[in-house]
């Protein structure tokens, strides 16, 4: 069994590939993390880290950070971006279904449009997995694609599960859900929609 879609390492290789974070993860961070006194003790996940846009933000913030995806490519793409830029960052392949690190490793987990690249089966199994990971009270922050956006948006990116907010909620109910929020724009002068649903957890053991 795997959770990573090999398309992904067809994507990294042909083309640049999200180089910056999404402004909702910054949003985040910043209310949860920026006031910590010693940032290099928060210890970092970046599931399905791709070419490492949202480790790089981390990294140059202070923070303590780990990447993990599927593609080899991907990477090594992360790697020489921390190298150039002299950036502390720990970045491996690996398929998240199950994460290779010890239980209560990580403070927090993010997802950036990765679980939604899975089966909902699957989709448990990587939860259990970062319930697993996270240290008791750990936040978990994802973000997930949404029933009703434009679906030629991710044409070539892979098995995608849209989801409806019902699906949110059952998901991610084995964490204590924090928020739920939606995160909407548009496209092709505001003719198709995108929208995904922002989830704050933590994990209450």
């Amino acid at each position: 069994m795997k959770s990573w879609d090999s398309a992904w390492e067809n994507i990294f290789r042909s083309q640049e590939w999200g180089k910056y974070p999404p402004e909702e993860l910054v949003r985040f961070v910043a209310r949860n993390f920026y006031k910590v006194p010693d940032r290099s003790q928060i210890k970092f996940l970046d599931l399905g880290c791709g070419t490492g846009a949202c480790s790089w933000y981390l990294a140059r913030e202070g923070f303590s950070v780990h990447g993990i995806d599927g593609s080899s490519t991907a990477i090594e793409k992360a790697i020489k971006r921390f190298e150039e830029e002299n950036l502390k960052g720990y970045f491996k392949v690996m398929d998240f279904i199950k994460i290779d690190f010890p239980d209560n490793y990580f403070d927090v987990v993010i997802d950036i449009c990765s679980i939604q690249h899975n089966q909902i089966k699957n989709a448990q199994i990587i939860l259990k997995e970062i319930k697993r990971v996270l240290k008791p009270n750990g936040k978990f922050f994802s973000m997930v694609i949404a029933k009703n956006t434009y679906e030629a948006s991710l044409n070539g990116k892979g098995y995608v599960h849209f989801y409806s907010l019902k699906e949110i909620k059952n998901l991610f109910k084995i964490f204590k859900i924090l928020s739920v929020e939606k995160s909407e724009r548009t496209e092709n002068n505001m003719k198709d929609e995108i929208i995904h649903w922002i989830v704050a957890c933590e994990n209450s053991k």
